[in-house]
C-alpha cells in the first residue's frame, strides 16, 4: 500500500467516524428534545364515544387524538385521569343521589376507566385496537343507572382527559401534562323553583365532539334539520293561540335498507315515536337520544321480525306539542302532515293496518290525543308516563282560543275515521283501541288520570286489566308479567287497554323502567287496525256525564260526554280543576279564595288578576251564575289603592 492510498483510507475512516459521531450526537439531541414533549402539546383533540342507554345517551369511551402514532404497549389506565358525567355527578352530589342502580355491585366505579388501548380509528375495538395508532381509546364502566331525569346528550356525553403518566409515541416519549383536554364547558346558572333559588351547573358538550354510532346513516338513521331536510308544515292550528302556523318541523327517521324494503313490500310498519318535553330542542338528535325507545325500535331484535320505518319528530320548546290542560299546539297538525307525507312517499311498502304510536310523557300524551282525531288510525299505542282526558272548555283555559275541531283543523281531522259527533269525548273514542300503558306509582298526575279511565270504564261494566310489580326484578320476570297482563279476551268493547304499574319511581323513571322491557314492542307489532274495528266502542260512554253520588260512585248510566276531566299537579288533583269542572265553578272558587283575604297585600295581586281573567272569559249566561262578584270588585279596589 502506497502512502497516497494509506492517506486516503485514513481520511475516509475519519469522515465515516465524524459522520457517525454527528449522527449519534444529532439523534441524542433530538431525543432530548422529544423527551421534553408533554401531552399539553401532543394531544390534539378529545371526543366522547357512546350509546343510548335507559337514561339516555351515555359515554362508553373517551377518545384521545394525538399528533403522532402511539404504541399500545406503552398505555394503561394509570396514564390517564378522566371526567365523564357519572364521575361528575358523584363528585357534585354524592353516590347515593347520583346513582339509582349499581348493576355490578361495586360502589364508586361508575364511569371509571376499565380499559385503555390504541386504535387507528376513533372508535371502540372488540379486539383491543391496533399496535399503533393516533387514537388512545379509554373505555369506561357503564354498568349502572343514573338517578333523575334523562338529560340532553350534550350534557350526558361530556368527556375530559388529562395524561398523568408517560406514553411512547413514534417521535419519542410523551410526558405527563397539566392540561385537561375536554369536549365540554361548565356554566353556573341560577334556577328558581317553588320560590327557591339555587345555583346549577350547566354542562354543554360540543356536538362535533360526540360520537354516537347507532345513529349514523349507514345504520339506517337520517336526521332532518331546520334548513336541511326538515318537514315544511303549513296551516298548522294551535289550541294555545287559535292561530295557524307555517314552520319547519325537524325530525329523525329510520329506514330499513332497500333490500329489506323490497323483500317486505306491503308489510312494512310505520311507527311514530315521540319523546318527552325534556327533549324539546331544534336538534333532531335530542329526541332520539333521550330514551332507549328509538334505538330499540330500530334495533336488530325488533327489525328482524317486524321491519319498520321509525319517525321521531323533534318538537322545540316554543311549540310544545301538549300541555297538562289537555290542549295541543300547532305541532299536532304538523305531525299529521309528516305522517301523510310518509304514507304517500312509501305507498305500497307500508301496511296501513300496521301503523303504531309510542312515546313518553308529552310525546305519549300527543299520540293519545291524536288517537281521537283519526279514529283507529293507529293499530296499537304503547305509552309510558303519559295520559289524556276531556276538556270541553279549552277556550276558557287558553285565553279564548277554540278547541281543535274538524271545522278549524281539516288536516288533523282529514276524514279518516272521523266521528263528528263524539270526537271531543276522548274516553269514548279510545274505548275500542289497543293501548298498553306503563306508569309509576309515585307519578300522581299520570296515575290519577288513568285511574279515572279505569273508573269510567268500570262504571259501564268493563274492567281494564292492570297489575303492579317492582321494576327491579329481572327483566325476564317483568316481560312475563306484561305478557300475562295482555293475555285475556280482547274481542269485547273496551278490552284492548291494559295497564302496568311500577311500584317505585317518579315520573321520569317511567321511561327508564318501561323501555328496559322487550314485551311492549312485541305486543305493539302484533296489533292490527282490524281488531279495533271489530271490537267496537263502549256505547254507554256516549251518554252525558252524570257525576258521582255521595259515596263517590259514578251515577248509574253515566257516560263521559261533556265531562271536563280532573287536572293534576305534582301534588295531586287540582283544587280548581276537579272532575266535572266548569268555567263557572273555577271562577267561583277563585273569587271565593279572594273573598277569604282579610288584609289585601301586593302578593295577592296575582290571585285577584287570575279571578278577573276567569270572569272575563265567561259568557253572559255564565256570569249570572257567578257568586260573590262584589268581593272581587272590592279586592280590585284595595289592590289598586296599594299601587297608588
Amino acid at each position: 500500500m502506497n502512502f497516497k492510498n494509506a492517506k486516503l483510507i485514513t481520511f475516509t475512516a475519519l469522515v465515516l467516524f465524524l459522520t457517525a459521531s454527528c449522527s449519534f450526537s444529532s439523534k441524542k439531541i433530538v431525543n432530548e428534545k422529544q423527551e421534553l414533549q408533554t401531552s399539553n402539546d401532543a394531544i390534539l383533540n378529545v371526543k366522547s364515544y357512546g350509546f343510548v342507554d335507559l337514561e339516555g345517551a351515555k359515554t362508553s369511551a373517551v377518545i384521545v387524538e394525538y399528533n403522532q402514532e402511539i404504541e399500545t404497549s406503552s398505555v394503561d389506565s394509570k396514564d390517564y385521569e378522566i371526567m365523564d358525567y357519572a364521575i361528575f355527578e358523584e363528585k357534585q352530589n354524592g353516590y347515593d343521589k347520583a346513582i339509582e342502580r349499581d348493576n355490578d355491585g361495586i360502589k364508586g366505579n361508575e364511569g371509571q376507566i376499565t380499559k385503555v388501548y390504541v386504535n387507528d380509528k376513533p372508535e371502540i375495538s372488540s379486539t383491543d385496537g391496533t399496535a399503533n395508532g393516533k387514537f388512545v381509546i379509554i373505555e369506561v364502566n357503564t354498568d349502572y343507572m343514573l338517578s333523575g331525569q334523562n338529560l340532553s346528550y350534550t350534557s350526558s356525553m361530556m368527556a375530559g382527559v388529562k395524561q398523568i403518566g408517560e406514553v411512547k409515541g413514534r417521535n419519542g416519549i410523551i410526558k405527563a401534562g397539566d392540561k385537561e383536554f375536554s369536549n365540554y364547558t361548565l356554566k353556573e346558572e341560577e334556577r328558581t323553583y317553588n320560590g327557591k333559588t339555587t345555583i346549577k351547573t350547566v354542562i354543554t358538550a360540543e356536538k362535533d365532539k360526540i360520537i354516537l354510532p347507532e345513529f349514523e346513516e349507514k345504520n339506517g338513521w337520517h336526521l332532518r334539520h331546520i334548513g336541511n331536510g326538515a318537514f315544511k308544515a303549513t296551516n298548522s292550528y294551535s289550541e294555545y293561540t287559535g292561530k295557524y302556523e307555517e314552520f319547519e318541523l325537524p325530525y329523525s327517521i329510520y329506514i330499513p335498507d332497500k333490500e329489506i324494503l323490497e323483500k317486505n313490500k306491503g308489510n312494512i310498519s310505520l311507527v311514530l315515536h315521540m319523546e318527552h318535553a325534556g327533549a324539546n330542542d331544534t336538534d333532531p338528535m335530542a329526541a332520539i337520544t333521550s330514551s332507549k325507545a328509538a334505538v330499540k325500535l330500530s334495533g336488530k331484535r325488533v327489525q328482524k321480525d317486524n321491519p319498520a320505518i321509525i319517525v321521531v319528530p323533534q318538537i322545540e320548546e316554543s311549540r310544545r306539542s301538549t300541555n297538562d290542560t289537555n290542549s295541543s299546539s300547532e305541532a299536532n297538525t304538523a305531525i299529521w302532515q309528516l305522517l301523510d307525507y310518509l304514507l304517500k312517499e312509501y305507498k305500497g311498502y307500508i301496511n296501513e293496518s300496521r301503523i303504531y304510536g309510542t312515546g313518553q310523557s308529552m310525546g305519549g300524551m300527543t299520540i293519545l290525543n291524536m288517537a281521537a282525531q283519526r279514529d283507529n288510525f293507529f293499530a296499537g299505542i304503547a305509552v309510558v308516563g303519559a295520559q289524556w282526558g276531556n276538556n270541553y272548555n279549552k277556550n276558557f283555559q287558553n285565553d279564548g282560543a277554540l278547541a281543535r275541531s274538524p271545522q278549524n283543523d281539516k288536516i288533523s281531522f282529514n276524514g279518516f275515521g272521523l266521528d263528528k259527533e263524539n270526537f271531543q269525548n276522548w274516553y269514548y273514542m279510545i274505548s275500542d283501541d289497543n293501548i298498553l300503558i306503563h306508569t309509576t306509582s309515585e307519578d300522581t298526575m299520570v296515575t290519577g288520570m288513568w285511574q279515572a279511565v279505569y273508573d269510567y270504564f268500570e262504571a259501564t261494566g268493563v274492567k281494564i286489566p292492570r297489575d303492579k310489580w317492582d321494576p327491579y326484578i329481572s327483566v325476564a320476570e317483568q316481560n312475563e308479567k306484561d305478557r300475562a297482563l295482555t293475555s285475556h279476551d280482547n274481542t269485547k268493547s273496551g278490552s284492548g287497554i291494559s295497564w302496568g304499574i311500577f311500584t317505585r319511581g317518579n315520573h321520569m323513571s317511567t321511561w327508564k323502567y318501561g323501555y328496559q322491557l322487550d314485551y311492549p314492542f312485541e305486543w305493539l307489532f302484533a296489533q292490527r287496525r282490524e281488531t279495533q274495528k271489530a271490537r267496537g266502542k263502549i256505547a254507554q260512554l256516549k251518554n252525558n256525564w252524570l257525576g258521582r253520588d255521595k259515596k263517590g260512585n259514578i251515577v248509574k248510566g253515566s257516560g263521559t260526554n261533556k265531562l271536563n276531566s280532573a287536572q293534576f299537579t305534582l301534588k295531586g288533583v287540582s283544587d280548581l280543576y276537579k272532575e266535572g269542572w266548569t268555567p263557572v265553578s273555577v271562577t267561583n272558587e277563585l273569587i271565593n279564595q279572594v273573598s277569604k283575604i282579610s288584609d289585601i297585600k301586593d302578593s295577592d295581586k296575582k290571585l285577584i288578576e287570575e279571578a278577573r281573567k276567569a270572569y272575563n272569559l265567561l259568557s253572559r249566561e255564565e256570569k249570572v251564575k257567578v257568586k260573590g262578584y262584589n268581593s272581587l270588585l272590592e279586592a280590585e279596589k284595595k289592590i289598586g289603592s296599594l299601587s297608588n
